[in-house]
């Protein structure tokens, strides 16, 4: 079982100055080849180290997007110590490459978790909080979405391993120009930015890059159609099932009955005695009879809540209302006739149904084509829960939440995210 190693000191030659020729970026961990060693690549894809094409195995090789770096060192800081971690420039960047789970020969750092929307949340609720309660909504967020990001890279890792390697660049190129073209306008605009540079700019402040979302991108779109590929069921769905399903959900075909209708109300009150409100709600349904739109009456006359709409009531099941009078009424009254006058005790009513639909169920022959779709979803559910078992089957998984003592560790303990 891998296990996070242990922070090391740097050695006495480590370098303190970073190469130009790196443009001041580190090694991220997203291969072009899952399980190939990582190597630096400049944006053409040619190697930065001396000789290291000559070093390399052909067959293992892979370039590395750079991700963002920012050098520490006493220009920036004058005492390491003394300096709160989260003011130390570059320190986003190491945040981010914490190993946070493996699959197979790849790693999963905290920056393949960590959205720009994620980031933009915990940037905003951790003012006031202490470090300890920082990382440990830091650990809540990748909990949250590790479970996808694992099975998206189980199923990226399957389909590198099966695609020919000379169908990749012409596939990668289309996944790339339709991120550019779509995607990223959409990122951009979300973030509130005004350019693809400001965006950048907002990414690299988080730790992040511009090339890791499209990589990021390429690798979710590879995966997605490799899933459809591997979890499709284009087999008919017999005539008999459906029918199997159909009786054993008959409840779900039920129907209650249903009616539109008009409504005309006066309130009882102190103000407005029973027969004084009796006598102005006479008058309003003769208005009605002799010939005045009921809607056009209700507008200018009605006390009832939708007298602004007319008086017009949408589709009301049966047993909905509050005035039990009233739906009685309106589930016996021909449609069309304007009712007598309605007592509630509270209010005086009039109505007018307008359309009605009796309770029954729906007949197979029209819920058939629900019903096909409906199976054939549950086809492709099991189908693709199939396919992800036989790889989870042969492919070690590790988080950082299968270890509860490193979790609570990682939690109790903030710099070890550093």
């Amino acid at each position: 079982m891998p296990t996070i190693p242990e922070s090391v000191s740097r050695p006495s030659n480590w370098p303190t100055n970073i190469p130009a020729t790196l443009s001041k970026h580190v090694l991220s961990s997203i291969l072009e080849k899952p399980g190939a060693p990582l190597e630096p690549v400049d944006e053409d894809g040619n190697p930065l180290i001396e000789n290291a094409e000559a070093k390399r195995d052909e067959n293992n090789s892979s370039n590395v997007i750079l991700a963002d770096y920012e050098e520490i060192g006493p220009a920036n800081v004058t005492d390491l110590r003394e300096t709160p971690i989260d003011d130390i420039p570059g320190m986003k960047s190491i945040d981010m490459a914490q190993v946070v789970a493996r699959v197979g020969p790849e790693v999963v750092l905290a920056g393949d978790l960590m959205t720009p929307a994620a980031s933009e949340w915990l940037n905003k609720v951790s003012p006031g909080l202490q470090e300890e309660q920082v990382a440990e909504l830091r650990l809540k967020i990748y909990q949250q979405v590790i479970g996808q990001h694992l099975e998206t890279l189980l199923v990226y890792v399957d389909a590198c391993r099966m695609i020919p390697e000379e169908n990749l660049p012409e596939i990668r190129e289309k996944v790339n120009e339709a991120f550019d073209q779509e995607q990223l306008p959409r990122m951009v605009q979300a973030a509130g930015v005004g350019s693809v540079r400001e965006y950048e700019q907002l990414l690299r402040s988080q730790g992040q890059s511009l090339e890791r979302m499209r990589k990021m991108f390429f690798e979710r779109a590879l995966a997605q159609e490799w899933m459809q590929q591997n979890a499709n069921t284009s087999g008919e769905i017999p005539h008999a099932e459906m029918i199997a399903w159909y009786q054993n959900h008959l409840d779900e075909y039920e129907f209650q009955a249903k009616v539109k209708f008009e409504q005309m109300t006066v309130k009882v009150n102190q103000k407005q005695p029973r027969n004084q409100a009796w006598n102005r709600l006479a008058a309003m349904g003769n208005d009605v009879l002799n010939g005045r739109s009921f809607s056009e009456v209700a507008k200018e006359s009605s006390e009832g809540p939708t007298a602004s709409k007319g008086g017009l009531y949408e589709w009301t099941t049966q047993g909905s209302l509050v005035s039990e009078v009233i739906d009685n009424a309106i589930f016996s009254l021909p449609v069309g006739e304007l009712s007598a006058i309605l007592d509630d005790q509270q209010s005086l009513h009039i109505v007018r149904v307008l359309e009605r639909s009796d309770a029954g169920r729906t007949p197979f022959v029209e819920a058939q084509v629900a019903i096909r779709m409906e199976l054939r979803r549950q086809q492709q559910e099991n189908t693709r829960k199939e396919y992800l078992d036989r790889l989870k089957n042969r492919t070690p998984i590790w988080t950082v939440f299968d270890d509860k003592q490193k979790n609570t560790r990682l939690a109790e303990n903030p710099s070890m995210t550093r």
